[in-house]
């Protein structure tokens, strides 16, 4: 069918992309602590740009020849309504080989979501309830094929959990919904779903905040979800020239403890690949370095109308939830890719020990920052106090309020640790603890 595509292609233009997605994907779903649906699907597709004067794409799921022949014949008609540009695709490059497939999920997809779900529900206490979960595993080939010569293709695995866990006691009834990806199986250790047990459970004994400024840790994931997200947005090409980006190469940001970098090169990382979704290859770009910004990022249509050559990040995003499946429906977008912090000196167990009164937020309800202006505000739905160095009450409800441009020159600690973690609003990250100081906290009064 590649071959067909091909054909179709070049009868029309000489300036064409094939990008070819072929996902197998095997899931099991739970419901109140027992299995009860079990699925392998495999999803297969492609998606087609052509350059004729303006910048054309479509894609499809089927490989029939008259949907190949509508598929190529719709790519050209986008091309007539978008506006002209200057554009090539990249050419072959060398990359460097980086790890991205677990081969138990390569070998056994099926055999690890059973095996992973029977662990999860023998590890359950008989008093939590799982009420609904998913274990999947995705095993994915990639093929991009241009005009100018990249004929690449690659192969990569994820495994993920959702879970929503509910308990009760003494009437009161919470729910804790979680989920989490990973390339391989060891990044998502059974610990891990104890962990979100335990912040169910106390949820039962929470207490909200009071209104206040104070020290405040953010856990990996919230680090990923509100500073990744502010910074992401603001390093690409695409916010440069839109003008939606208010930094300026070689500026002060940070205290100088904070290095950002968009490591397409991590091994296991979410978004690690030897080349993006363009084919030019991936690498390490430094975008803060310590506290000083570097340099903005691009992918091929926004380095050639800036001038400038593309930094390996022309990433696609999946129709559904995050991009493993069915990336081929979408065209590349300049993002970063593994959202890299940096680890610091001191243990999570230190930099919480040093504080005498502050909150550790393990989880917001949904931190989604004005990705301009770095403002935001998000309800605590899992956290705790601190008091002289330990921690205490758990803690839910409250807002915390601020801007990321602000923490950012307030950082007091960089936990030692920078771990493999997913987000809810932004996808790959590998970051540390932080620690903020002066943060605004809206609760109690």
């Amino acid at each position: 069918m590649k071959e067909l595509i091909l054909n179709e292609l070049k009868k029309r233009t000489d300036e064409y992309e094939l990008y070819l997605q072929n996902t197998i994907t095997n899931e099991i779903q739970i419901q109140k602590n027992r299995i009860n649906f079990i699925d392998k699907t495999v999803n297969s597709g492609y998606g087609i740009r052509i350059h004729e004067n303006g910048m054309g794409f479509s894609s499809s799921n089927i490989f029939s020849k008259p949907m190949i022949e509508q598929t190529v014949k719709n790519a050209f008609k986008s091309s007539e309504m978008t506006e002209k540009i200057k554009f090539n695709f990249p050419t072959s490059q060398k990359f460097v080989n980086v790890k991205t497939v677990d081969k138990t999920i390569r070998e056994n997809g099926e055999g690890v979501v059973k095996n992973y779900a029977d662990n999860l529900l023998k590890s359950v206490e008989n008093k939590t309830t799982i009420s609904f979960g998913k274990v999947r595993t995705y095993d994915s080939y990639i093929y991009i094929i241009n005009s100018e010569g990249v004929d690449l293709s690659r192969e990569e695995t994820t495994l993920m959990i959702e879970l929503s866990i509910m308990l009760e006691k003494n009437g009161k009834k919470v729910e804790f919904w979680s989920h989490e990806y990973r390339r391989r199986m060891e990044d998502m250790p059974l610990s891990l779903i104890n962990e979100w047990i335990k912040f169910a459970n106390d949820q039962l004994i929470t207490i909200e905040p009071k209104t206040e400024k104070t020290t405040v840790i953010f856990s990996p994931t919230s680090v990923l979800d509100g500073l990744g997200s502010v910074i992401s947005s603001q390093v690409t090409g695409e916010s440069k020239l839109n003008k939606t980006s208010i930094l300026k190469p070689k500026e002060k940001i940070a205290v100088k403890d904070l290095t950002v970098i968009s490591d397409g090169l991590y091994p296991y990382g979410l978004m690690t690949s030897e080349f993006d979704d363009e084919g030019v290859p991936q690498r390490k770009n430094i975008l803060i370095d310590k506290g000083v910004f570097q340099d903005y990022i691009y992918d091929q249509f926004y380095g050639i109308k800036d001038g400038r050559k593309s930094t390996g990040n022309g990433l696609r995003q999946g129709e559904t939830f995050f991009v493993f499946n069915g990336k081929y429906g979408g065209m590349p977008g300049n993002q970063v890719s593994n959202f890299f912090i940096e680890p610091g000196k001191q243990s999570i167990e230190q930099l919480i020990k040093e504080v005498q009164h502050g909150i550790l937020v393990n989880t917001f309800s949904w931190l989604y920052p004005d990705t301009i202006t770095g403002n935001f505000s998000s309800e605590i739905r899992s956290g705790y106090y601190i008091k002289n160095g330990e921690l205490s009450q758990p803690i839910k409800g409250g807002l915390v309020t601020g801007n990321f441009f602000d923490l950012i020159k307030n950082i007091s600690g960089i936990s030692n640790k920078s771990v493999i973690t997913s987000g809810g609003t932004i996808l790959a990250g590998i970051c540390p603890y932080i620690r903020f100081e002066d943060v605004q906290i809206a609760g109690k009064n």
